[in-house]
């Protein structure tokens, strides 16, 4: 018998929570390595999408040297940040590419694609791997995974119950302006709570910044991937989370959050 979609969700769940908790617990390599693998899988649909969104995801493995690069910028900046700094100037590169008049190096779009997906999956979740290795870099990833489903499930739970104004139904016609605020005030709470709780540094001003910018980033995120679906012309992803869509999907917020997380953290805090 076929499961519901809601079956599938709590399934995926089930499985895929743990995980996250035992992988986050262990930091280093493995925790590098998967977080490069979910990379190059997001980076696969973000490429689809753009550029075979008719076609089965399958296909898009014979673009695969153009978005692995993704997933090596994220595991390789656990043994060195010069993983980064080579990804960006190779997105630069492509990019610059991808908008000259020139098909010297094949057609453009694909050159875009790959320039975009670099940094916008590459980039951005590479913060995670320097995150997690940075003094109490455990606790401060689960800071920034909790309070962002905390984000998330506040939206949810307040657009749901008394939602009523659009905020960007060109978009994405189910968020609300209520669900926004719920998530706000989910997110702050939960980020204080989960500040002390952990006994993290950082003065009162730093969590103040840290709670009042970590909702809005995680709430952007979330829009932002709406946007980029609208452009694909696509519903979900892909169908490698079971019930929650693909990978660009669930990364979402936590794309954004997890960037504000690290440099207050590397930056201000230490």
């Amino acid at each position: 018998m076929a499961l519901s979609n809601l079956q599938l969700r709590l399934a995926s769940a089930a499985v895929g929570l743990p995980l996250l908790f035992v992988l986050i617990l262990l930091g280093g390599w493995p925790f590098a390595i998967v977080a490069g693998i979910i990379a190059v899988l997001a980076a696969a649909e973000f490429t689809h999408g753009f550029l075979l969104p008719s076609e089965p995801l399958s296909a898009v493995w014979g673009l695969a040297p153009g978005f692995v690069a993704a997933g090596v910028m994220v595991a390789g900046a656990y043994a060195s940040p010069a993983f980064i700094g080579i990804g960006v100037l190779l997105a630069i590169g492509l990019g610059a590419a991808g908008i000259s008049r020139t098909n010297i190096l094949g057609a453009r779009k694909p050159l875009r694609v790959y320039a975009a997906a670099l940094l916008y999956i590459g980039l951005l979740l590479s913060t995670l791997v320097l995150l997690r290795t940075e003094p109490d870099g455990r606790d401060w990833v689960f800071l920034a995974f909790l309070a962002t489903f905390a984000v998330d499930t506040g939206a949810y739970a307040v657009g749901k119950a008394i939602g009523r104004h659009k905020m960007a139904p060109s978009i994405s016609p189910g968020k609300t302006w209520e669900g926004a605020v719920g998530g706000y005030i989910g997110g702050v709470a939960a980020l204080f709570a989960l500040h002390a709780l952990f006994g993290l540094e950082g003065d009162t001003g730093v969590v103040l910044a840290l709670a009042a910018v970590v909702p809005v980033a995680a709430i952007l995120g979330d829009l932002l991937e709406s946007w980029l679906k609208r452009r694909m012309g696509i519903k979900d992803a892909s169908g490698f989370v079971p019930g929650h869509g693909g990978f660009m999907d669930r990364l979402d917020s936590i794309l954004f959050v997890v960037p504000v997380v690290y440099v207050t953290v590397a930056f201000v805090i230490h």
